[in-house]
């Protein structure tokens, strides 16, 4: 095999790992990396709250960004782990009646807009799933608080949603 190929092959697998959530974070080391740690390294956090008594950190490049990373520390204030959350794996766990609200934020992360109408409500967040291609996800709710439709939409290449709020 010659070496460009091999090249753009590291590079393809690469890309895959990163696309699909598996680099943690800013580096930080799952065990090891404390709360004073990353808050000196990434700075203020754009969310923090707790969930199954972990604390959890957002830094979310939304609205008009396409990411959120979760660092999730455990009682003692040490990274459990730190990875970003707007993956195809995260929005697949998304289930029609049974996936609650809270469930879905600590799937996704805040999302970038809410809109209620109708007794349901709806929340957004911009992705690009494959690096590429930036979409609108759309996660709907029933009035009992369970996701009743997931919708992915096109956004246009260059559009921005600025003045929408």
């Amino acid at each position: 095999m010659g070496l460009s190929r091999r090249i753009f092959l590291r590079g393809v697998i690469a890309g895959s790992f990163a696309a699909a959530g598996c680099v943690s974070y800013g580096g930080f080391a799952p065990g090891v990396s404390t709360m004073s740690e990353v808050r000196s390294k990434s700075g203020r956090p754009t969310d923090v709250r707790l969930s199954s008594g972990e604390e959890i950190w957002e830094y979310a490049t939304g609205p008009e960004g396409y990411e959120t990373y979760a660092v999730v520390f455990d009682g003692n204030g040490v990274v459990r782990s730190a990875q970003q959350v707007l993956t195809e794996d995260n929005i697949h766990r998304l289930v029609r009646a049974k996936t609650t609200r809270e469930e879905t934020r600590n799937l996704l992360g805040r999302p970038g807009d809410v809109y209620e109408m109708n007794g349901s409500e709806t929340w957004e967040w911009r992705i690009k799933p494959l690096g590429f291609l930036p979409e609108i996800l759309v996660v709907s709710f029933g009035s009992d608080g369970l996701v009743s439709r997931v919708t992915r939409v096109m956004e246009s290449v260059g559009g921005g949603r600025r003045g929408r709020r």
